[in-house]
């Protein structure tokens, strides 16, 4: 049993900070097969970054859900920055959406 008075782990002075505790995490490169396995991602992404940048907002939220799609179907660590590019994509598209409306409501 160990008393509250006299906890086990000492925190002493005088050594590294806790970010120079933490390991650092290398990125490893895909391997030749996941690389194939990207690939269909890969191309959905580039179509809905296209899609977006058009403001064609059905085309991309056309793609983005044929991403997602793709994007469950692979393992999570293949996908995680594309996720984040799938969030991002989904904010822009809902803004530009309401941009395009506000100015069509504007005009007539």
């Amino acid at each position: 049993m160990t008393h509250r008075s006299r906890p086990r782990v000492h925190l002493l002075t005088g050594g590294p900070d806790w970010e120079q505790r933490q390991a650092t995490v290398k990125s490893v490169p895909f391997s030749r097969r996941q690389k194939e396995a990207r690939k269909p991602l890969l191309a959905l992404m580039e179509e809905l970054r296209e899609a977006v940048e058009r403001g064609d907002w059905a085309s991309a939220r056309a793609a983005r859900s044929a991403a997602w799609g793709e994007v469950n179907r692979l393992a999570d660590n293949l996908t995680t920055e594309e996720r984040k590019h799938l969030w991002w994509y989904k904010r822009r598209i809902v803004a530009g959406e309401v941009r395009d409306h506000a100015r069509r409501a504007g005009r007539g």
